[in-house]
């Protein structure tokens, strides 16, 4: 916690703070307070040093650090705690190691790229840099058959924090985000659960922000605004979005959050085919019931409801 301590006190300052000055704020010696300024250093930050004066802040890296998703971020259950990495295999399975050994709700793993990023049945998801890929732990204490209304929850969430940003971002049923009718947004959700209640859920969220992608149905922030934006910005207003959705939910139920997704949505009213366990199902799509399953008029004039699909 000092770096990010120190890091406060140089903000606040804005100008040179002294070695003694932030030695006697954090209790610590001048000696150890200068072994972190050099480990900010090689972490990328830009720190001057004046040998009367002290130091001073001239850069932040563009990376996710958790001292910079946390600096200013006005939430106060989701982002408490981030973990940052340079690199991991998945943002969710790390999450779910963290949950099962007891993490606090709203614990965020955010991670620069992944090496083995995972998408919905098992597909691989392909995070280059410059993206944002975290996963956020949740304990909703809701029923299993519900969990899927926290995949419809976080697009919502992620089609305001896109719309916030400058795009008209729209929601694909299931767990897919699109500007502009490209994919920028994946959701994946995966649950550990008793019979009866949920014990804890993985959100994982992956955003197309100023990386590249490999797609042509695919599309970033970056390409549609014409500008690269600021990444650690954008995740902010991303978990103050997710933070005020997921606490209607619990507060009010799903039904709030089911009107918004129906505003956003780009898949209501229009004819769709879904695959479902093997099965091409064409119809109109009506609505989505409160448990996330769609609702789908077949040519027939019958109904069906499906519960997950492509």
């Amino acid at each position: 916690m000092t770096r990010e301590e120190i890091l406060q006190a140089l903000r606040e300052k804005g100008d040179y703070v002294s070695g003694e000055q932030l030695a006697a704020r954090l209790g610590v010696s001048r000696a150890a307070v200068w072994k972190q300024v050099q480990t900010l250093v090689r972490e990328g930050y830009g720190v001057e040093s004046h040998q009367r004066r002290g130091y001073r802040l001239t850069k932040t890296p563009d990376r996710l650090y958790a001292a910079e998703v946390r600096y200013g971020l006005q939430t106060r259950l989701i982002g408490r705690k981030v973990v940052h990495f340079r690199a991991t295999t998945s943002t969710n399975a790390v999450a779910r190691q963290l949950a099962e050994r007891g993490a606090d709700e709203g614990t965020v793993v955010i991670v620069e790229t992944q090496t083995r990023g995972k998408g919905r049945m098992g597909r691989r998801w392909v995070t280059k840099p410059g993206g944002a890929w975290l996963s956020v732990v949740l304990k909703p204490g809701i029923d299993p058959a519900h969990a899927a209304s926290i995949t419809l929850l976080a697009a919502v969430s992620v089609a305001k924090a896109l719309r916030g940003a400058g795009v008209e971002a729209v929601i694909k049923w299931p767990n897919d985000v699109l500007v502009n009718g490209k994919k920028i947004c994946g959701i994946l959700t995966e649950m550990s659960a008793e019979t009866d209640a949920v014990s804890f859920i993985v959100l994982g969220i992956g955003v197309n922000l100023n990386n590249e992608v490999p797609l042509e149905t695919a599309t970033t922030l970056k390409a549609e605004l014409g500008h690269g934006v600021d990444r650690v910005k954008f995740v902010q207003s991303l978990l103050e979005a997710l933070e005020e959705d997921y606490l209607t939910f619990k507060e009010q139920g799903f039904t709030p959050i089911l009107w918004s997704w129906r505003r956003y949505s780009d898949t209501l009213g229009r004819p769709v085919e879904v695959t479902y366990q093997g099965e091409a199902i064409r119809g109109v799509a009506q609505d989505v019931a409160d448990d996330g399953a769609l609702i789908v008029k077949l040519k027939d004039g019958a109904v069906r409801r499906i519960v997950s699909g492509d």
